[in-house]
């Protein structure tokens, strides 16, 4: 005990600056991981030096990273997106489990281990792909939706692949009735799971909430945990299963977010220990002996995952560029590959050889992965570019449209958007790639054009050429650069309104050609300030001029630039200048009833009263004899100082504070 003690603590020691590292560079701490596995191993500086210790290491790691990954899975959000799940996802895990398959028996393999490693290879990484895309903000990008879909439906066959492993040992030989029965077990697995989640778990939960403490639901968490995993074992899974199943049944509990928020403190050392444990258990020797083919096989799986994702994705209908970004992304073998590699090991399928092979390969790919994925989205659009040099000379669906606006991305704001221009008769048009999306605006009767606003086809077919306005809101920023880059490129003269969420992203944006770039953060931290102030009691047009300072150039001050001193007189200018402003009179406003000889504007306030509108007909400089009434639109001129002081006096009457002397201009 006192060994694994000291083994547990330096790992500790090794994984903490490790993931202050990584996150410091914006990296997935599980390649760190990796890495110093294979430093403090056995067959590294041998920190950690006995087989026995790595292997319970790994054993305990295994069993707290699929309880974290059980607890923040979720039955009911699976069964609803279950359609999307099993189209891409589906055809991703048949097609790479086949193409491995048939290359492992032209290899002369078994069967059995051909059909165990085509399954194994099909699986990908559901840590640092989900990592990456939380850090990089992807997650509701098309690309990085679909991504997640084919997780999902990835780690919903772990369950009957921890079955299926054991199978595949007992005969070289397959049987489809087998493996029908190792599915039905699965089913009747979560079957179970959803039983007790919904039925008996919660109730019990509830109960200790009522009469005891939090440290009691903290034991029974544990209890649930030790318990789930000891009927696992004794029914023939195994104890890993029993966690991902304990962590499935606490997950569909009210109380789930409380038990998340107890464990997800330690989710990093969880994950640490494992991945940590893996990298140890790897043979540096090995790899070193034949690095040429080790580099070689890594290659070669990802670019079989890589051919056999793309050819998926676009089976399922997916767009050609966002398939291939997809397919880059999911080109690494995943952590539940490693479990099972260690499973097929115990089990007998698997000799240490090829084990060994197999986890070097696989560690290789997550090494490389990172990388791939950043470099992912920059490589779709420079191999779909669609000639960017040539003019295709497709004819526009949208030529019988003139001076509209082209809505690149139905989202909440391209929706939004588009009520408005409804409401107000102007035309537009909207492109987007996203099925759902798409499927919304032809209910709401939009001119649509379902396509990749980066090809010049899609958006000549939008009608870019005829239009005025280019609004583009979409997630993915690369491609966001290239749609402003392109549409610059065929409307000189059209005005590019470009949404980010990455305030980073403001300069490359402008330079690639928009006219404005809005930062959703920054639009949200001014209505914000804009609020504070107004109900600090300072006047609108101070507001107003704050927030004209916050937005000059490109929200220098939010992003921590300084303004340079051309635009602050600039901007000094705008301060002065003159302007016209609306008030209308009501019953309690001073003026009402007066004359404009007894207002006396021009002298008190120093604005100008060019025009009242009264019963919606305009009468330009009206006279001293006037009278204002209820209903009233007084139009003023002057500058914002002169106006403020105006609407004050109109409002509530004069007053020695408020008024501003007509020599003040």
């Amino acid at each position: 005990m006192g060994q694994l003690i000291q083994d547990l603590t330096i790992l500790l020691l090794v994984s903490l600056p490790i993931t202050v590292l990584f996150h410091r560079f914006k990296l997935p701490t599980v390649v760190g991981f990796l890495i110093a596995g294979v430093l403090i191993g056995p067959n590294g500086l041998a920190l950690i030096g006995e087989l026995e210790s790595v292997e319970h290491l790994a054993e305990i790691g295994v069993i707290l990273l699929l309880f974290i990954i059980g607890l923040e899975f979720s039955l009911s959000q699976m069964i609803k997106q279950l359609g999307r799940i099993l189209g891409t996802g589906g055809l991703q895990l048949g097609l790479t489990a086949a193409a491995c398959f048939f290359l492992f028996q032209a290899l002369s393999f078994p069967a059995n281990q051909s059909l165990a490693l085509g399954l194994l290879v099909a699986l990908s990484s559901t840590a640092i792909l989900l990592n990456m895309l939380t850090e990089r903000v992807e997650l509701d990008t098309l690309h990085g939706r679909m991504c997640v879909g084919v997780l999902l439906f990835q780690d919903v066959c772990v369950v009957p692949l921890m079955l299926v492993i054991p199978l595949l040992t007992q005969t070289d030989t397959i049987s489809g009735w087998s493996f029908l029965w190792a599915f039905v077990k699965a089913i009747g697995a979560v079957g179970g799971v959803f039983f007790l989640s919904r039925l008996i778990v919660p109730r019990v939960l509830k109960k200790i909430v009522q009469v005891g403490s939090r440290e009691h639901m903290t034991l029974f968490v544990i209890f649930i945990i030790l318990g789930t995993g000891w009927v696992s074992d004794q029914i023939g899974l195994t104890l890993a299963m029993g966690a991902f199943i304990a962590g499935l049944i606490l997950s569909e509990t009210e109380y789930n977010h409380q038990i998340i928020l107890d464990i997800l403190p330690l989710k990093e050392y969880f994950v640490s220990v494992f991945f940590t444990s893996i990298g140890m258990l790897m043979h540096v020797d090995l790899f070193f002996a034949q690095p040429g083919l080790f580099l070689l096989l890594a290659a070669g799986a990802i670019a079989l995952k890589v051919a056999m994702t793309f050819l998926a994705a676009v089976l399922a209908g997916t767009a050609p560029r966002i398939g291939f970004i997809v397919s880059v992304r999911l080109a690494q073998v995943g952590e539940f590959s490693l479990i099972l590699a260690a499973l097929a090991l115990e089990t007998g399928l698997f000799a240490p050889d090829i084990y060994q092979q197999f986890l070097i390969v696989s560690i290789l790919t997550m090494l490389v992965a990172p990388v791939l994925i950043q470099m992912s989205s920059g490589w779709s659009l420079w191999l779909f570019k669609g000639g960017l040099a040539a003019d295709s000379g497709s004819q526009s669906k949208a030529s019988q449209v003139h001076n509209h606006v082209v809505v690149v991305g139905y989202d909440t704001i391209g929706q939004n958007l588009s009520k408005v221009l409804k409401e107000v008769h102007i035309a537009f048009t909207v492109v987007d790639l996203d099925g759902e999306h798409i499927k919304r605006a032809l209910a709401e009767q939009c001119m649509v054009f379902y396509g990749d606003a980066t090809q010049r086809s899609t958006l000549q077919r939008a009608g870019i050429r005829q239009a005025k306005i280019m609004v583009v809101s979409v997630p993915d920023q690369k491609a966001m650069q290239q749609v402003v880059r392109l549409a610059r490129q065929l409307n000189r003269d059209i005005c590019i309104l470009a949404k980010t969420q990455h305030p980073s992203e403001v300069d490359s944006l402008i330079q690639a050609g928009a006219d404005q770039v809005i930062p959703a953060e920054f639009e949200t931290s001014i209505e914000m300030f804009s609020r504070v102030l107004r109900e600090y009691g300072l006047t609108q047009n101070i507001i107003e001029q704050q927030v004209e300072l916050m937005r000059l150039e490109g929200y220098r001050m939010l992003r921590g630039l300084s303004l340079e001193m051309d635009s602050l007189r600039s901007f000094s200018t705008y301060l002065t200048a003159s302007l016209s402003r609306s008030f209308q009179v009501l019953d309690p406003s001073w003026v009402n009833g007066r004359t404009l000889d007894e207002v006396n504007l021009k002298a008190k306030t120093g604005a100008t009263l060019i025009a009242v509108v009264r019963n919606q007909e305009a009468q330009p400089n009206p006279q001293g004899g006037f009278t204002v009434t209820s209903g009233d639109i007084l139009i003023l001129f002057g500058s914002h100082a002169q106006l403020d002081f105006a609407l004050r006096l109109l409002q509530e009457g004069p007053s020695t504070k408020g008024e501003l002397k007509a020599t003040a201009h």
